[in-house]
């Protein structure tokens, strides 16, 4: 595997905050280096700048956000309205 085949993950990493310390800046300083890399990062960063742009309008109802997170989690609709859980934005 070549280091620009593993900049390609790293690519995402570092877009989500994921790279630290060494990693970090050794991810930098290929990038300095690599055209490549660097324009491998744009088209990341812009494809990631379209989609946030493009989300939905509108947030789901609370009812079927509940019963997504239900499904998601295993848990019965009838636990869940057990628990009280009105709002499916709780993590499982």
């Amino acid at each position: 595997m070549s280091l620009c085949d593993a900049c390609s993950v790293k690519i995402l990493r570092y877009l989500d905050g994921g790279l630290q310390g060494s990693e970090l800046d050794n991810f930098r300083t290929h990038l300095e280096s690599c055209a490549d890399c660097r324009a491998s990062l744009e088209e990341e960063q812009a494809l990631s700048l379209l989609l946030r742009r493009s989300r939905p309008l509108y947030s789901a109802p609370a009812a079927l956000r509940a019963r997504v997170s239900a499904a998601i989690c295993g848990t019965p609709r009838q636990l869940m309205a057990k628990k009280g859980v009105k709002d499916a934005s709780r993590s499982c």
